[in-house]
């Protein structure tokens, strides 16, 4: 599977701030922004596309591997995809 811009779809647990380079708000010079959803360069950005991936494959019916946990397999009756 490949997703474009997979990693702006995840959601962040923790509290994340920046200060992007080269922004000023010259209205509040000295403030920060809260993230409310992962970006590129964001060390928690591929673990926060993870878990909502693992949500959604779950919650579709998909079953996680027992050796390889990122692995997810979906039964059809007697046929395995």
């Amino acid at each position: 599977m490949d997703v474009k811009s997979a990693f702006l779809n995840g959601f962040i647990q923790e509290e994340a701030y920046v200060e992007p380079p080269g922004f000023v708000d010259f209205k509040y010079p000295n403030h920060v922004y809260k993230l409310k959803k992962a970006l590129y360069g964001l060390k928690q950005a591929l673990r926060s596309w993870y878990y909502r991936l693992r949500k959604f494959l779950i919650d579709k019916d998909y079953v996680r591997g027992k050796v390889d946990n990122t692995l997810f397999v979906k039964k059809f009756k007697k046929d395995t995809m």
